[in-house]
């Protein structure tokens, strides 16, 4: 009988070893609760050793496709066991694995698709049309996995497509394919807010932030405590859902909940039923929980803390003290080398604040000729990047190089310094503040706004649901304040409303010229406004001037 190799956690560990270890270890653990209907209490519960026999199946069946070593499988699948389990398959059969945004359609999907050079897509039938409507366009894709879950009765399979179940009937034998630390194991796509989206590529050996899978699991203790349970609504195709929750909870041991989508009305419910005790946020999350009606039990659940991204300082004390939680702000990015700032939960942290560096990092604001600028000037936040750490900060997009160079620049003190593009200043204390995108900052008649601090302001309106200010073009070639406003259910309000709103609460040269109210905003999987398509649509009929109503700015 052959003697089982004993397994030892090191830097050059790979993942499917990793997984193949928790099974044998914990493998009657718990891992993942999946909210499959809510409303009907239909919930399936998967266990680590679950999740290892049916990734070795999900692998074993592609192969038998065809599929080898080394190629990609696209993935547009709404959250489910299905899209962790060809994530875990992607991984242990040393091919890649291609996030696709499940709103993309027409050119949009078809430059996915083509640029990452999968050769195969598991799909959910539910999105199966938008495929389809690109697919002789899309001749890179060989293999088209469809999965069935929920179908209606009446689905048919399209000539040549294979369910994803029936690929799944495979064996769940352990996989023995030759892996290296240098192979390429995903891409995850940016948002292409400005323009279009860059792959952000990761390794078997390089995945979150650059580091190995050795120092992931370890640090998967900062994410969850004993006793924690875990959940996300965020889309799984994107990093925060997929590593900081997910894979995390995953390396920590700590029980995961998932649901489908974010659903405002019922994320109290969802998380006082499961005894949810941390979730993360990101986007207008908060300010959209917050717009929910009050209600008795607004408190009654176990969640400790919440994990933000950009949380409006308008809104934060109110929402702690109505929901009866802590916010722990933090700031990082899929594609930003690793660094991150944090509040860490400390008490002193200033309402607002982005945090600070850990411990071993340095962070500073620069200006656009490459100066350290003092505190309280707002700037690029920029990273330290030391020598002996510069292969782990490299960020590398997929068939890119140009765009993965100009992330880390030489200053004027002739450092390496990793630029973010957000605008960010810094307190006499230490602590950052988030100011804007450095794209979505608005200049006008030579003063720069940050459009982050007008929306801010619009969205204290009780009538306002959310909001999104950008620069336009106008008549002298220069840009002009422009929000699209999306207005509370069964609400009404005039342009001028709104102004009268604005005066007093914002300098005179940030109040809109322009205005539109709409019923929804563009926005990407977790929730970030997609400006670009805004700034497209660009001045309509239907959009209000105040230049031509003769409309008067107080310049107090």
């Amino acid at each position: 009988m052959q003697e089982t190799k004993k397994f030892r956690l090191s830097r050059r560990t790979i993942y499917r070893d990793y997984f193949k270890h928790m099974a044998d270890t914990v493998g009657e653990k718990k891992y993942l609760t999946y909210i499959r209907d809510f409303d009907q209490g239909i919930v399936e519960n998967y266990t680590y050793k679950d999740m290892h026999l049916l990734s070795n199946r999900l692998t074993n069946g592609l192969f038998n496709l065809g599929l080898k070593k080394g190629e990609g499988v696209a993935l547009m699948e709404i959250n489910s066991p299905e899209f962790l389990l060809t994530v875990f398959s992607t991984l242990k059969a040393g091919m890649y694995s291609v996030m696709v945004n499940i709103a993309l359609r027409g050119d949009g999907l078809k430059y996915i698709l083509d640029h990452s050079d999968a050769s195969a897509i598991i799909i959910h039938w539910s999105l199966l049309q938008a495929f389809m409507d690109i697919k002789d366009q899309a001749p890179k894709i060989k293999y088209i996995i469809v999965d069935l879950n929920e179908a209606p009765d009446n689905f048919t399979l399209i000539d040549g497509a294979y369910s994803l179940q029936e690929v799944m009937k495979a064996s769940d034998e352990d996989i023995d394919v030759e892996i290296s630390l240098d192979d390429i194991c995903m891409l995850m796509y940016t948002a292409g807010t400005t323009g279009l989206p860059k792959a952000i590529t990761f390794w078997q050996g390089k995945l979150l932030g650059g580091l190995s899978l050795q120092t992931l699991v370890s640090m998967s203790s900062l994410m969850a405590d004993s006793g924690d349970m875990l959940f996300t609504c965020l889309p799984l195709a994107h990093s925060n859902a997929l590593f900081l929750t997910c894979l995390s909870g995953y390396a920590a041991q700590t029980p995961v909940i998932l649901s489908k989508r974010f659903s405002a009305s019922r994320h109290w419910d969802i998380c006082r039923k499961y005894g949810v005790t941390r979730f993360n946020a990101l986007g207008a999350m908060i300010p959209i929980l917050m717009k929910q009606p009050e209600r008795s039990n607004d408190k009654d659940h176990n969640v400790k803390v919440i994990g933000s991204a950009a949380c409006p300082r308008e809104v934060w004390v109110a929402f702690e003290e109505r929901f009866g939680v802590k916010i722990s702000e933090g700031y990082g990015a899929t594609d930003g080398g690793g660094f991150m700032l944090t509040t860490g939960g400390a008490d002193d942290a200033p309402v607002g604040s982005m945090g600070k560096p850990l411990p071993g990092t340095t962070a500073g604001i620069m200006d656009d000729d490459g100066n350290l600028l003092d505190p309280e000037k707002v700037g690029e936040l920029v990273f330290l990047v030391r020598e002996n750490e510069l292969k782990q900060r490299e960020v590398k997009y997929y068939k890119d190089d140009d765009a993965s160079k100009n992330l880390i620049q030489v200053a004027k003190d002739g450092q390496k310094w990793f630029h973010t593009g957000d605008l960010t200043y810094v307190d006499k204390d230490g602590w950052f503040f988030f100011v804007d995108r450095k794209k979505d900052s608005i200049r006008r008649r030579g003063e720069n706004i940050a459009s982050f601090s007008i929306e801010n302001i619009i969205n204290q309106n009780d009538k306002v649901l959310e909001s999104a200010a950008y620069g336009i073009k106008a008549e002298l070639g220069e840009d002009e304040v422009m929000v699209s406003v999306v207005l509370k259910p069964g609400e009404t309000m005039t342009p001028e409303e709104l102004l009268d709103f604005c005066q007093g609460k914002m300098a005179y040269f940030m109040i809109p010229r322009y205005i539109d109210f709409v019923e929804k905003l563009p926005k990407s999987e977790v929730h970030r406004i997609m400006k670009r398509f805004l700034k497209e649509r660009g001045i309509t009929e239907t959009t209000y001037d105040r230049e031509q109503t003769g409309y008067k700015i107080k310049r107090i």
